[in-house]
């Protein structure tokens, strides 16, 4: 069982395809030879196998809380918080609870592993808590950036290089989006963080480098680049396409682009794949309405305008915007009204367009996203009367 467990921890790293067959095997030797603490790091892994390579993530998320119930009894709980960090919070609770009450737990989840001398797992919640502070938008770019500098000095300090990595693909667009140039740290660029990550054979950190790249490339509305990212990652790594839980974020950006792209190319191929991205946000949604019904609700208006129904698109557009504000999402706040804009302005509505514009640029900055901004105030002049106005003159 110890044996199964180790493998367990470097598998998640590099063949993650490897975790149903041991975690079964770890359930099955504590079904014919007894429970032991290796048990429970083994159904809380069948759980995270469940999530990743299935659709039922009911039954993922009870295997969780099953092993959690476990671990909180257990005589070795910091030991087996720490070892298990990834399986029962990244993996599981981010998807099945409100992701900002989630959030907290990384912080006592890292000082469980210090306590217990477990460096490494200790430096995946501090990294962890980082990340998922820049996908919810739980704090504004300049303060997960600077999160993100004192992780990699720490995971410098303790030689902990996949934790070291993984944080610089965050670092690399959280300082593109807000504009600020990194002299701190030595960061490597995404392409050189691809190269590592196929020497050392390390799907966690190719995946990683790929979604904080398409991410970078989604905020800046560059979605045939999305789509050629998407495209490229699953032909070169067909073996590295279980979900995570920053497969959200994925079918987010894919179908937003996906759906832009079948409106201004006409090709069916993109409506049938940005309808499965409408699809599974649904699904998602009836698991969570909290995390997931703003990001449901925008994928929706955006094929309800690709058919041409423009009252439903809009009452979509307004859920979504409503939905992400009540629930505290203000970087999606801001998508969602930057895409309804848009709508308006190519319906021929341009004064409500110009101001819902105007609302995505305020919550753009609130979340630090200057280059994001800088970007939506060029478009705002070229769709501004006056600004043509101004152009004659000249």
């Amino acid at each position: 069982m110890k044996f199964l467990n180790m493998l367990c921890m470097y598998s998640s790293i590099s063949k993650p395809m490897l975790l149903p067959l041991l975690s079964c095997r770890m359930v099955r030797l504590t079904m014919e030879y007894g429970f032991c603490d290796d048990s429970i790091v083994g159904l809380a892994t069948a759980g995270l196998s469940v999530f990743h390579f299935t659709d039922d993530i009911q039954l993922a998320s009870h295997i969780g809380k099953v092993s959690e119930s476990l671990v909180e009894e257990s005589p070795k709980k910091h030991v087996l918080r720490s070892r298990l960090c990834k399986e029962l919070m990244t993996g599981l609770r981010m998807i099945t609870e409100p992701c900002h009450s989630v959030l907290p737990l990384y912080p006592e989840l890292y000082n469980s592993a210090m306590l217990v001398g477990d460096v490494e797992n200790a430096m995946i919640c501090r990294w962890s808590y980082c990340a998922v502070s820049f996908w919810i938008g739980a704090s504004d770019l300049f303060s997960v950036s600077k999160n993100l500098v004192m992780c990699i000095k720490e995971a410098t300090k303790y030689q902990q290089n996949t934790v070291l990595y993984n944080t610089m693909a965050h670092l690399n667009v959280c300082s593109y989006l807000s504009g600020r140039t990194n002299v701190e740290v030595d960061v490597k660029s995404f392409d050189e963080l691809t190269s590592i990550a196929e020497k050392i054979n390390s799907a966690s950190l190719l995946w990683q480098t790929f979604v904080n790249q398409m991410a970078l490339n989604f905020w800046m509305r560059d979605y045939k680049n999305v789509v050629k990212l998407s495209e490229k990652y699953s032909e070169e790594h067909p073996s590295s396409q279980q979900k995570h839980s920053l497969y959200v974020f994925r079918t987010l950006f894919e179908g937003v682009a996906y759906l832009n792209l079948a409106r201004d190319t006409k090709q069916a191929k993109w409506k049938i794949l940005g309808e499965k991205a409408v699809t599974w946000m649904s699904q998602l949604e009836s698991m969570s309405k909290w995390n997931f019904e703003n990001k449901s609700k925008l994928l929706q208006a955006e094929l309800h305008y690709l058919e041409g129904d423009l009252e439903s698109a809009e009452a979509f557009y307004k859920a979504s915007i409503k939905s992400a504000h009540e629930h505290k999402f203000i970087h999606e706040e801001a998508l969602a009204c930057e895409l309804y804009g848009i709508f308006c302005i190519e319906n021929h509505v341009a004064d409500e367009g110009t101001k819902q514009l105007h609302i995505a640029l305020d919550k753009y900055k609130q979340w630090g996203a200057m280059k994001k901004a800088d970007q939506l105030q060029l478009f705002i002049d070229l769709v501004n009367p006056t600004y043509f106005g101004r152009l004659k003159l000249v």
